[in-house]
């Protein structure tokens, strides 16, 4: 079934990490996944990207990952070299001052930038794992509503289709009646006009014929059936169909015009008018179909 690429997902998980994964999804003519990641995360962003791009193929992807209680371990630093210094300098000061107080290690330990704080690096593979179900579950709960969405999608396009399908069969049957009349017509108006003149049955017959000819539209009707039984197969796949029908949509657009201009007739007109309405209508509903 044809999926939308309009779409929310949710995941989360917790372990050692507790992530909080979001993935919003719009309309786009390609794939384009963006990841919003803290900082510590970053190395993880290629992995997540290859991961969405093997599930999703069409739409613009915002990935939104929270991580909450982050308990990374923790190294304390002592910058050595600069506690001298500092040692250095108060025991100078306290020459030029004249002040008899002992230098404590306390008071050193208050000296700024003498203690850092560094976090121990995690492995990319256990970032990765403790990630992974949360984006997992995201993705799949993302699926589920583009492709919920893409039923909805089905059931409006179908019913689309169907009217414009009874359109053309109401043309088809109107198709074999416009020469005739028009022969008739043509029959009419020299009467009218030439009362007084025999009719050359031979030189109408070969008008009429010329205008069959010019008026046909029976290849156009042939090819506009098969545009709307081609959209009916690509609405039951399971795979990527928005473009190819796009391209069918706009094909049957040209289908139509073309019949109109051929058919020079009112009614013909009058149903080519209702068809471009509805192809219309599903070249909207398609923009949103992966």
């Amino acid at each position: 079934m044809i999926k939308s690429m309009t779409g929310y997902g949710r995941g989360e998980s917790q372990g050692k990490f507790h992530f909080v994964v979001e993935i919003r999804s719009v309309n786009h003519r390609f794939l384009e996944v963006f990841v919003r990641l803290p900082k510590p995360w970053l190395s993880l962003e290629d992995k997540i990207k290859n991961y969405i791009k093997g599930k999703i193929i069409r739409g613009r992807l915002d990935v939104y990952v929270t991580v909450y209680e982050e308990k990374l371990p923790v190294d304390i630093k002592i910058d050595k070299n600069l506690v001298n210094n500092y040692y250095k300098k108060l025991v100078e000061l306290k020459n030029e001052i004249g002040f008899e107080g002992p230098i404590s290690l306390s008071l050193l330990s208050l000296m700024p930038n003498v203690f850092t704080l560094e976090e121990d690096p995690v492995a990319e593979d256990e970032l990765w794992e403790a990630l992974s179900p949360a984006l997992e579950e995201a993705l799949n709960n993302l699926i589920y509503m583009r492709t919920k969405e893409g039923g909805n999608l089905c059931k409006d396009l179908q019913a689309r289709l169907e009217l414009i399908g009874n359109k053309v069969e109401l043309i088809k049957a109107r198709a074999y009646v416009i020469p005739l009349e028009h022969k008739e017509k043509l029959v009419r108006d020299i009467q009218r006009l030439f009362s007084d003149v025999s009719l050359d049955e031979e030189r109408i017959e070969a008008e009429a014929v010329m205008f069959a000819e010019k008026s046909n539209i029976t290849e156009e009707i042939v090819r506009l059936q098969s545009h709307l039984a081609q959209m009916q197969e690509l609405l039951n796949s399971d795979d990527a169909v928005g473009k190819k029908m796009d391209f069918i949509a706009q094909e049957m657009f040209r289908e139509a015009n073309t019949m109109a201009v051929k058919a020079a007739d009112y009614y013909v007109s009058k149903e080519i008018i209702d068809i471009k309405s509805e192809l219309e209508k599903i070249r909207e509903q398609i923009q949103n179909i992966e």
